[in-house]
């Protein structure tokens, strides 16, 4: 369209549903949307009726299901666009600030994002903090109230000077003298953004759709207040301006004078306070100090006068003016204060979904002889309901019949050039304005060349580094934390190593020796035999009833009874040098054991030492009588083996299992939480519309997290191989690597884990709930060759069966690289 040259935003017939099919709820009815280049332009309307979502269309973070939205000249998210990014400042709802961070941090955060320098950082920071009166910049978000914490937001929103402002109700819980300041530094620099998809109808903002190649809507070409604060609160306010300003790319110089500025502009404590000790208030202008950081072409607050008190209020409308007079920056605005929008060079009032009357206020306030903006509102609204209620009535007394509606509800006296009202038609019948399901139609070929071109860009460097220091700093305030995650694989190694795998020791069996104690004293053999058995293996306790030896078992005090009868050293003399078989002769030679079964590990040690025991006794009373006591040997030879030891421990099988285990769940834990947290608080929505890609956030995450896992993956190997003697004879570069790579999968499947997740305890539940499953079906504990067919089969789609096998090729074969492939296939067939 030509007229959208001129605009800096413009919304056609945008359609907008959530859900599918018969759970669809439709929350944009045919929008019609234009805000001229350089104007402050308020969106007006209750809680509920759309005016978020719009904004997140604007911005690039929704898609719209038909219609287009074209920012500064392209589609929000195009290619080489700034929206998002650093064309567009966005201020949301929630002050979505990170509550850890100083003011200063958040600032030099999106600075850095927008790829702003550190000097235009802190220079940037400097006017924010003081515009805002905000306190110290190096207070962290947490400790500020939550007014402070919305003017930090808008701080962020204001940081890069975006050419595109959205706000989002941002002066909530401001006072009105700030209020008025804000007001004023808005109407001096004064325009819109895009990050959702419209189901139908088009949005164009900056000349072009927002999200398309090249357009900086997502990104530097918008600064973004949203409700909430989206502030991290460990940060400190400095930490917060710092790390926007990365992302947008601007250099520290820039990022140091913004943030002097926007401190001072939103009356911000001192710079270096968390946005934790922020109160509610405080952390709303840090978040409007994120958003006007880099000076985006576009500026989008989401209420950001919300919780600020009346003097801060009008400063801050003061600097919209100011910034939309003299650097041509278009402001939008949602508030709840509709009186508040009279400082607006434009204004759309909007219920339900559609857009009842867009214009300057003084000619709405002429054009319904009112004399404030709140009884407009509800003019319109009653002129909206009566409306509403005549379509349902024709539409169900004429709905076979084409029905004609005026295109505007305007008296018959009204002006041409004033308001237009759209009306919902499909051939002709008009639609009930409810929330039944509609069939929206995207062409799916023109969706996937739009996904092709705009989507599959190269991550930037800048926007990782910025990412990555923010991670950096989250992890700084955490040191207790970090420190606990370094020990949790030590002593989880420990603990295995000490407690699994060992032979049973000083095991308790009762005994009756008939022999000793009604035969000979001494001299008999079955003393003989008794003293092979080692007794700290087993150690017999013995009684002079045979009802007594066995109660004691029974009673569950001892794990078996040895029954040595009367005449034993007799009869095993004549088994073995008169070689009689008799029944008698047999039973009479014979250790007799009555064991306690319920414990397979105790059960099959006592019965291997005894019979190893025997084996050796037998062998000394041949040789006593020069008999050659190879005859005791059994008909199998088991030569020394070809990997192994001759006795193998359960220790050297399970262990390597256990370590690509403690590894893989470490990963999880590092990164499920990571999307659910940011995304509850706003910070996810903040950083998409500052431009960053899910490439880009997957990979600051997984690089800052290899540090962690690599000392992890150090101080697992050192403890096993080293203190615990667990065996690795193959290479420990390879048995790293290994780890390390299935920590890179226990880090991607955390990832999706916090991505389809809404709560925390969701990720709890989905990340615990799947441990044992995995490690059961994986031949950690328990070969894969005790397993029935079909679950051996099926545990070849676990993520650790096959690096559980590769692990114990490494550790008990030696087996090279090029060999693992081979051996494991092998093994699976």
């Amino acid at each position: 369209m030509s007229e959208s040259k001129d605009l800096a935003v413009s919304v056609t017939n945008a359609w907008k549903n959530y859900g599918h099919w018969y759970k669809s709820i439709t929350v944009l009815h045919d929008i019609n949307l234009h805000v001229p280049t350089g104007i402050i332009y308020g969106l007006l309307g209750p809680s509920g009726c759309g005016k978020t979502t719009l904004l997140r269309c604007i911005v690039g973070r929704l898609e719209l299901n038909r219609g287009e939205i074209i920012v500064l000249g392209k589609r929000p998210g195009s290619r080489g666009h700034g929206v998002p990014g650093r064309s567009v400042g966005f201020m949301p709802q929630e002050t979505a600030l990170y509550k850890n961070f100083s003011i200063s941090e958040m600032l030099h955060h999106f600075g850095r994002l927008h790829n702003m320098s550190h000097k235009d950082i802190l220079s940037r920071e400097e006017f924010l903090v003081s515009f805002l009166d905000l306190p110290s910049k190096s207070k962290n978000v947490s400790q500020l109230s939550g007014g402070q914490q919305r003017r930090v937001s808008l701080a962020c929103a204001l940081l890069q000077q975006p050419q595109l402002l959205i706000l989002d109700e941002p002066t909530v819980g401001v006072d009105p003298l700030l209020r008025e300041k804000i007001w004023s530094h808005l109407i001096n620099i004064s325009k819109t953004i895009g990050r959702l998809e419209l189901n139908r109808g088009e949005i164009i903002v900056l000349g072009k759709r927002p999200g398309s190649r090249g357009h900086g809507v997502p990104g530097r070409s918008v600064g973004f207040m949203p409700q909430e604060t989206a502030l991290y609160k460990n940060f400190s306010i400095s930490e917060m301006l710092h790390h926007f300003g990365r992302l947008h790319n601007m250099s520290r110089k820039d990022i140091l004078s913004r943030e002097e500025f926007l401190v001072s502009f939103l009356d911000l404590p001192s710079k270096s306070k968390n946005v934790s000790q922020l109160s509610g208030g405080q952390q709303r202008r840090v978040s409007l100090a994120c958003a006007l950081l880099e000076q985006p072409q576009l500026l989008i607050l989401d209420e950001p006068t919300v919780g600020v008190d009346p003097l801060l209020r009008e400063k801050i409308w003061s600097h919209l003016i100011n910034i939309s007079k003299t650097s041509k920056t278009t402001i939008i605005i949602t508030t709840h204060y509709i009186e508040e929008a009279r400082k607006a060079d434009r204004v759309g009032l909007m219920r339900s979904g559609r857009m009842l009357a867009e214009d300057e206020p003084s000619l709405l306030l002429n054009k319904y002889n009112q004399t404030s903006l709140e009884n407009v509102f509800l003019q319109l609204c009653f002129q909206d309901q009566n409306r509403f209620q005549q379509e349902i009535s024709m539409n169900n007394t004429d709905g076979d019949k084409d029905t004609d509606i005026p295109d505007n509800i305007d008296d018959q006296n009204s002006s041409a050039t004033s308001i237009q009202v759209s009306v919902n038609r499909t051939n002709g019948n008009v639609l009930p304005l409810d929330n039944r399901s509609r069939k929206f139609e995207k062409n799916p070929l023109i969706y996937a060349k739009r996904v092709a071109a705009d989507y599959f860009i190269l991550p930037h460097m800048h926007k990782i580094y910025a990412l990555m220091l923010k991670d950096l700093t989250v992890i700084k305030r955490s040191i207790g934390f970090l420190l606990f995650q370094f020990l949790i694989p030590v002593i989880q190694v420990a603990l295995f190593c000490l407690c699994i795998g060992r032979e049973p020791e000083h095991i308790p069996m009762a005994l009756y020796n008939s022999e000793a104690i009604h035969g000979f004293p001494t001299g008999n053999l079955s003393l003989q035999l008794l003293n092979k058995i080692n007794p700290e293996q087993i150690h017999f306790t013995s009684f002079n009833e045979f009802d007594k030896a066995m109660d004691v078992v029974k009673q569950g005090h001892y794990w078996g009874a040895a029954i040595i009868q009367f005449n034993f050293t007799q009869a095993i003399k004549n088994k073995l040098l008169g070689f009689q078989t008799d029944p008698a002769t047999l039973n009479a030679s014979s250790l007799h054991l009555y064991l306690d079964m319920t414990n397979q590990q105790v059960s099959l040690t006592m019965q291997s030492i005894i019979l190893n025991s025997t084996e050796v006794f037998l062998k000394e009373v041949l040789s006593s009588y020069k008999i050659d006591p190879s005859i005791a040997d059994p008909p199998v030879i088991i030569e020394n083996p070809l990997y192994g030891n001759i006795v193998p421990q359960f220790l050297n099988f399970a262990a390597p299992g256990m370590m690509i285990s403690i590894i893989f769940f470490l990963a999880i834990g590092l990164t499920a939480l990571i999307f659910v947290v940011e995304k509850k608080e706003g910070l996810l929505e903040r950083s998409w519309i500052a431009g960053v890609t899910t490439i880009e956030v997957m990979l600051a995450h997984i690089i800052v997290k290899f540090f962690i896992q690599f000392i992890q993956i150090m101080l697992l190997l050192v403890f096993a191989d080293f203190i615990f003697k667990v065996e690795i004879k193959g290479s420990i570069f390879l048995a790293m690597t290994l780890i390390f790579m299935q920590g890179i999968c226990g880090m991607s499947y955390g990832l999706l884990i916090s991505s389809v997740c809404e709560q925390e305890i969701e990720v709890m539940e989905v990340a615990l709930g799947s441990v044992f499953p995995i490690l059961l079906s994986s031949g950690v504990i328990w070969p894969l060759e005790g397993m029935p067919s079909v679950m051996r089969f099926l545990s070849n789609f676990t993520p650790l069966t096959h690096s559980v096998e590769a692990m114990r090729c490494i550790a008990a074969r030696s087996i090279v690289f090029f060999d693992l492939y081979k051996q494991i296939n092998l093994r699976h067939v």
